[in-house]
């Protein structure tokens, strides 16, 4: 029998790993929005910012100076791969697109392991989040309070800004009508870089928080883009709410699991994957939103 301690302790990990995957989904269904473009790259991209932040950690001595270093160079790293390679297949077939991320995603991960070697890494967890919370009986490590809190934050800030900003209407305004918002003088294609640019950030921020609670490999990009794509089609591909609902439903499904059946909860998260499919193609927030 499992008791109430364990439940709300599961929730509360169920949460923060939904979060935490809400940001890397948010980045891809942000981009699939904007520039219908399946980026099997964005994987590769939090990994590589989990690299990153060990090699920041490292060299600065500092948690808090690789959660900004990390997720600058691999915002770095997807626009050049925007300006370079994505640009110009623009409004060709979408199979152009998945095989030239696909094609990055391996080139990565082959860089990651020439540079690194196929060891595992950690970025330390400095003093001030180490330790545990405790209420009653029930404990909680105040790292993945962390986690949870800032995940939290910058998901609220990011669905603020995309529903209330100017910046926020002129992407969606992009998304929906590219040829309009072109002729009133914007240069979309400088919105559909800082997309691109915002996306392989998160990506980045997810692998540095992940990073320092899990191991840092060259595999962890194909298990995270496997579940970014199974929440982004559970929400509905292209929608930023749908992406944080499916986060959340994942994360809570992946914890509760563990308790239940752990054995089987991959096999309940793909069987939600495939009910969606079948009730409702376009993922539960699909048809109502764009962006």
């Amino acid at each position: 029998m499992v008791d109430a301690t364990t439940i709300v302790r599961a929730t509360l990990l169920g949460l923060q790993l939904g979060m935490t995957l809400a940001l890397v989904a948010a980045g891809l269904t942000l981009i699939f929005g904007m520039l219908d473009v399946i980026n099997f790259a964005h994987g590769a991209l939090y990994m590589l910012g989990a690299y990153f932040g060990v090699v920041a950690a490292s060299e600065l001595g500092s948690f808090w100076a690789a959660l900004v270093v990390a997720p600058l160079l691999v915002a770095i790293v997807g626009g050049a791969i925007e300006i370079l390679s994505l640009r110009p297949l623009y409004g060709r077939n979408p199979l152009y697109h998945i095989l030239l991320t696909f094609g990055f995603a391996i080139m990565i991960e082959g860089i990651v392991v020439e540079v690194w070697g196929g060891q595992s890494y950690r970025i330390p967890v400095p003093e001030a989040l180490s330790g545990t919370l405790s209420y009653g009986s029930l404990s909680y490590p105040v790292y993945w309070m962390f986690v949870l809190v800032v995940s939290t934050i910058l998901i609220g800030g990011i669905w603020l800004a995309i529903a209330k900003s100017d910046l926020g209407i002129l992407i969606r305004a992009s998304a929906h009508d590219t040829e309009m918002v072109d002729a009133l003088g914007v240069d979309v294609s400088k919105v559909f870089t800082g997309v691109v640019v915002f996306g392989a950030a998160l990506a980045g921020v997810a692998g540095v928080l992940l990073g320092a609670s899990r191991s840092v490999n060259p595999g962890m990009g194909f298990g995270v883009i496997i579940q970014a794509f199974v929440i982004v089609v559970i929400g509905g591909l292209g929608s930023f709410k749908g992406a944080v609902y499916g986060a959340l439903l994942i994360g809570l499904m992946t914890a509760y699991g563990a308790l239940i059946a752990p054995s089987l909860t991959d096999l309940f998260i793909f069987a939600l994957m495939a009910v969606v499919l079948i009730a409702k193609p376009s993922g539960l927030f699909g048809a109502t939103e764009a962006a």
